[in-house]
């Protein structure tokens, strides 16, 4: 099934995949002592596929204020809304409302070495954000993803359900059909 239920890593799984963006905290290098939070593009593969990995990756260049951050402190926290796949909207589901699903990964950024999954990325990311194929060379853009340490959903009232498996998360297949 797709969208919102009570298997909390497939809904985490399937907030990731079939989000095209994301939220993205660090601890800021430019504001010392405070948090720093930048919208990010996403992708966990092409979007009318079932196949992810569920692992966050990113298109970043060194120059910006996010990737000085991550550098500084790898620690990181990249949320998910379910309206980012606008599933919530769809249901007429509020984005503040607990049924609209959230999901917080927490981890270290790395950046991408391994050829194969550099060409997953690629793949992704430029077909969900063509754009970015063309961003300026000379900034040295590069594929960073999360080191997933810690999974928080929130799918429903009552709190959030805290510490999802990481194995389990990463070991999920997926049930769900192609995205509509």
């Amino acid at each position: 099934s797709s969208g919102i239920n009570a298997e909390y890593g497939g809904t985490a799984r399937w907030i990731v995949k079939y989000s095209n963006i994301s939220m993205v905290a660090t601890h800021s290098s430019f504001l010392p002592g405070f948090p720093w939070a930048k919208n990010k593009d996403v992708a966990d593969g092409l979007y009318n596929e079932t196949f992810s990995t569920g692992v966050p990756m990113i298109y970043a260049s060194p120059m910006a204020t996010l990737t000085h951050d991550f550098m500084a402190n790898p620690k990181v926290t990249i949320a998910y809304s379910a309206e980012f796949t606008h599933w919530c909207q769809d249901q007429d589901i509020d984005n503040d409302s607990p049924t609209c699903g959230l999901v917080a990964l927490s981890g270290e950024m790395v950046e991408v070495e391994d050829k194969d999954e550099i060409a997953f990325a690629k793949l992704g990311m430029f077909q969900r954000h063509p754009i970015t194929a063309y961003w300026p060379p000379g900034h040295g853009f590069r594929f960073y993803k999360l080191k997933i340490e810690n999974i928080l959903v929130l799918a429903f009232y009552g709190g959030a359900h805290k510490h999802v498996s990481v194995p389990d998360y990463l070991a999920y297949k997926p049930t769900w059909g192609k995205a509509k």
